[in-house]
């Protein structure tokens, strides 16, 4: 039972760490027609998308995803929360997740 209780606990904190690398804006739902289309779709800062839909947010270094329930997910360059690393050859004008560079640790040796 304990066992199950910390398996629980460990969990549940990596969901939440991994919940707050992927920002959700709730129900971003719009109806209309775009590229031929009309029905309801996802919309933020001018990008538009249908439930399903995926755009590699060129420029902004992301990846944004209309879900079913049109809350936009955006995905977008990690982070190191200790400040022991950082992005190096970082270039926005790659899809993501190139335009990320690479991480390198910030530590002086």
């Amino acid at each position: 039972m304990k066992s199950c209780a910390i398996i629980f606990v460990l969990l549940s904190v990596i969901g939440f760490c991994f919940s707050s690398l992927q920002p959700v804006i709730k129900n971003a739902r719009k109806s209309g027609c775009f590229d031929g289309l009309c029905g309801s779709y996802c919309e933020f800062e001018n990008v538009k998308l249908f439930p399903g839909d995926n755009k590699n947010d060129i420029g902004k270094c992301r990846m944004l995803r209309c879900s079913s329930n049109f809350d936009l997910h955006i995905t977008h360059c990690g982070y190191d929360m200790s400040g022991q690393s950082i992005y190096a050859g970082a270039d926005d004008s790659k899809p993501f997740p190139e335009c990320c560079g690479r991480l390198i640790s910030n530590r002086r040796p």
